[in-house]
């Protein structure tokens, strides 16, 4: 019996890898039918349908043979959003990015990461119950923290938080990786997290503050549009605001980018060999992660939830992110060379459609590769 194009979209998602989460989390515990997999098969069937309903969503998942074996009722999906651990929908995001290959930027010769978050707006009846609590002037509701590799034009890590964690909080407790470049912006200023990161062998560059107290040791003399100046610099003061010591004692590296029209760009890093041109590109390249944060809120369902506990929010945008990265999979593995959007409104338009025409299908070791090594 041949596959649904649904069905082939959740050939990364193992039995081994379900198996683990249901005992790991013991997220089937009181659901005789409606197990792990079958609610996670709902959620992203909602999510590449863009269904805004319960009701919608029984409807629509029920008229259609694509893989799940259970009648789904919008009383069961309900209460599963609501109790089912949420935890364990992360995990197997977690697991299924953990596969991912490290991949050197072709040009600057590292892996490079950018690193930011996105907030995730929640406000209303049934929202303010729990988020109105940890709410700051600008956000109620979630913030996503992501790590993104800018050699593969994909997420590796993500994290949710309350709004009021700042990105140098989170960047504290982020994990940093040796011989890796990291580009960020200035939510994550932190000398001494600066410092942890140029400890472990690993690279930065991100924006200096106008206001910060440094003492110029060295000028490179031969610049070209647009950089405007090249120095070596150390931080002057020891004990920023807050009476915290500031550990970084090394020199860092004061970039001045021109902008059109604008005030120039002041970048720093610790990068000392990589021209000051491919530094501005590089941090100029953050925008790839803010398309990455347009594209998920304006095709997947991250607009309008299907419950307002705080669970079952959690659980939708867990489920989004898993859609993403199987979306991105397929693709790979079946060589589309169409964008990532056409290939998702390919995939909405055959979900129930029992043959794909790459037959030699097999999931691959490493599952996002610019080419893909199959079992």
């Amino acid at each position: 019996m041949k596959d649904t194009v649904f069905q082939r979209l959740l050939k990364p998602v193992t039995k081994k890898l379900m198996k683990e989460c249901i005992e790991r989390f013991r997220s089937d515990h009181r659901y005789e039918s409606f197990n792990t997999f079958e609610h996670l098969k709902t959620m992203i069937y909602a999510h590449i349908n863009e269904i805004k309903s319960l009701r919608t969503l029984e409807v629509a998942i029920n008229s259609q043979k694509i893989g799940i074996k259970t009648q789904v009722k919008r009383s069961t999906l309900s209460d599963a959003n609501r109790k089912r651990p949420a935890e364990s929908f992360f995990w197997i995001l977690e697991q299924l990015m953990s596969l991912l290959p490290r991949k050197k930027h072709k040009e600057i010769k590292k892996v490079i990461r950018i690193l930011d978050s996105s907030p995730i707006q929640l406000r209303g009846q049934g929202y303010d119950e729990w988020s109105k609590q940890y709410a700051t002037r600008h956000i109620q509701g979630l913030k996503l923290h992501v790590e993104y590799d800018l050699g593969l034009d994909l997420p590796l890590r993500m994290k949710l938080s309350h709004p009021n964690c700042n990105d140098a909080t989170m960047g504290q407790k982020w994990p940093i990786l040796k011989n890796t470049l990291y580009v960020f912006d200035k939510g994550y200023y932190d000398y001494n997290w600066w410092w942890s990161i140029n400890k472990r062998q690993a690279y930065f560059v991100t924006r200096l503050k106008k206001n910060a107290a440094i003492v110029i040791e060295s000028r490179q003399k031969n610049t070209r549009e647009p950089i405007l100046q090249d120095c070596l610099f150390r931080i002057s003061n020891k004990v920023p605001r807050g009476g915290k010591r500031m550990e970084y004692s090394e020199t860092l590296r004061y970039i001045s980018v021109k902008r059109e029209g604008k005030t120039p760009l002041i970048l720093v890093t610790n990068l000392k060999d990589l021209p000051a041109e491919n530094i501005a590109k590089l941090y100029k390249a953050r925008w790839e992660i803010e398309l990455f944060f347009k594209w998920i809120k304006q095709n997947l369902r991250l607009k309008k939830f299907l419950g307002r506990s705080s669970n079952a929010v959690k659980i939708q945008i867990a489920t989004a992110l898993i859609a993403f990265i199987l979306i991105q999979i397929f693709k790979n593995v079946s060589n589309e060379k169409r964008s990532l959007h056409l290939v998702l409104v390919w995939i909405r338009h055959n979900l129930h459609v029992a043959e794909y025409r790459n037959r030699q299908y097999k999931p691959p070791i490493y599952l996002i590769s610019r080419r893909p090594v199959y079992l």
